[in-house]
C-alpha cells in the first residue's frame, strides 16, 4: 500500500473496546460477573493503552511526522493486503519506511504480515502490566525518546527470518514470523498427512513420513519461545535460520516409532512439504486469524528464504532502554 504519510501505526483493540463497545451477541459484563471478575482491570488496561497512544501521536506530531492509524479489524475492512515478496506494491509502504505496532506481541505479529523487507517494524508495548511483549522493546515512558531516535536515524534493525507458505490451492497466506499450525479443522478429528523434508528449492527429498496426530507445529527462531517451547526446544537466537517442527499428540496404532516426531532443520538448506490426507484440513499462521483450508492432496510448502525476512527495530544505540528483548 503506497502512501504519502511518514508512518503507519497498527494498534490493538482493547478487550473493553472489542467486547463492550461493539455489536456482539453477548452481555460481556454479565459474563464477567459469573466468572467472578470485575471490569476494573479491563478498564485499567484500556486506559493505559489509550494513554500510550496519546503519547505516541503527540511524539509524532512533535517531530512533524504524518501518520495513519489502523486497528486490526480496519486492516481487513480497508482491504490492506498481506506483504508478498512477488508483488512489488504489496504491504504497507510509508515514506519513512517505518510501521509501528502499538499493543503486544499479538498486535506485532498481525502487523508483520503487512510489512516487507525494506520497511522496519517497531513494537511498542502499550500496556506492559497487562500485555506480553517479547518483541516490543519500547514501553510507554520511552516512546518519545524512541521517536526522536527514529527521526535522527539513531537506531538499528535485526533481520528476522519468516516462513514462506505456498499452498497448492493458491490461497494467500502471510509470512509467518512466529509459527504455523497444520491440523484438521475439527479439534476432535485426527490430522492425517505426510511430512517431507526437502532441499530449500524442493528439488531433492531427504525423507518423508505419513503421520496421524493432533497436528503439526512449525516454528521460526522468533517463535521458539511460543507454543513449540512446550516440546522441550531451547530458545533460539533471534537471527537463527533454524526451522523447528513438533508433532502434536502423535498416534501410532501399531506402536511404530515416528522418525519425524520432533526435529530442527537449517532453513538455508532445507524446507518442509506438508501433504494433506484430510478432507477438511487447516493451516494457521501466527494464530487463528490467518488461515487457509486444505483438502485431499493439497500441499503446503514451507521455506525460510532470506528475502522474506523482516527488519525489527531492536536497538537505539543505548539512548532508549530496551525491555524486555535480549539483544545479546
Amino acid at each position: 500500500m503506497q502512501s504519502d504519510v511518514d508512518v503507519f501505526i497498527i494498534q490493538k483493540q482493547t478487550t473493553l473496546e472489542r467486547y463492550t463497545r461493539s455489536k456482539i451477541n453477548i452481555d460481556f459484563f454479565d459474563y464477567l460477573e459469573r466468572d467472578n471478575q470485575t471490569p476494573v482491570p479491563l478498564q485499567e488496561a484500556h486506559n493505559e493503552h489509550t494513554k500510550s497512544r496519546d503519547i505516541l501521536l503527540k511524539a509524532l506530531e512533535k517531530y512533524s511526522l504524518t501518520y495513519k492509524i489502523f486497528n486490526l479489524d480496519e486492516l481487513s475492512s480497508n482491504n490492506i493486503c498481506y506483504y508478498n515478496d512477488k508483488c512489488k506494491n504489496s504491504g504497507l509502504n510509508p515514506k519513512l519506511k517505518l510501521v509501528i505496532s502499538l499493543g503486544g506481541d499479538g498486535t506485532l505479529l498481525h502487523a508483520s504480515h503487512h510489512v516487507g523487507g525494506d520497511v522496519a517494524l517497531l513494537g511498542i508495548n502499550s500496556c506492559p502490566a497487562h500485555s506480553v511483549g517479547h518483541m516490543c522493546p519500547v514501553v510507554p515512558n520511552d516512546i518519545e525518546k524512541a521517536i526522536g531516535c527514529i527521526v535522527k536515524k539513531e537506531y538499528s534493525t535485526k533481520s528476522v527470518r519468516r516462513i514462506k507458505l505456498e499452498v497448492s490451492r493458491k490461497q494467500i497466506l502471510p509470512l509467518a514470523l512466529n509459527d504455523v499450525l497444520l491440523c484438521n479443522r475439527h479439534p476432535a478429528a485426527t490430522s492425517r498427512y505426510q511430512l517431507g523434508i526437502f532441499s530449500s528449492n524442493f528439488t531433492k527429498e531427504f525423507g518423508s513420513e505419513k503421520q496421524l496426530s493432533s497436528g503439526l507445529w512449525v516454528s521460526t527462531a522468533a517463535g521458539s519461545t511460543a507454543a513449540i517451547s512446550s516440546y522441550g526446544f531451547q530458545k533460539l537466537d533471534l537471527l537463527s535460520s533454524q526451522i523447528l517442527a513438533a508433532v502434536r499428540e502423535p498416534y501410532t496404532p501399531r506402536n511404530e516409532s515416528l522418525q519425524l516426531k520432533q526435529f530442527s532443520i537449517d532453513g538455508d538448506e532445507k524446507s518442509l512439504l506438508f501433504f494433506s490426507r484430510m478432507r477438511q484440513g487447516l493451516v494457521c499462521v501466527d494464530g487463528p486469524d490467518s488461515c487457509a483450508y486444505l483438502g485431499f492432496g493439497d500441499t503446503v510448502k514451507m521455506s525460510l528464504p532470506k528475502e522474506c525476512a523482516i527488519n525489527l527495530v531492536l536497538d537505539f544505540f543505548g539512548k532508549v532502554p530496551l525491555f524486555p528483548i535480549d539483544n545479546g
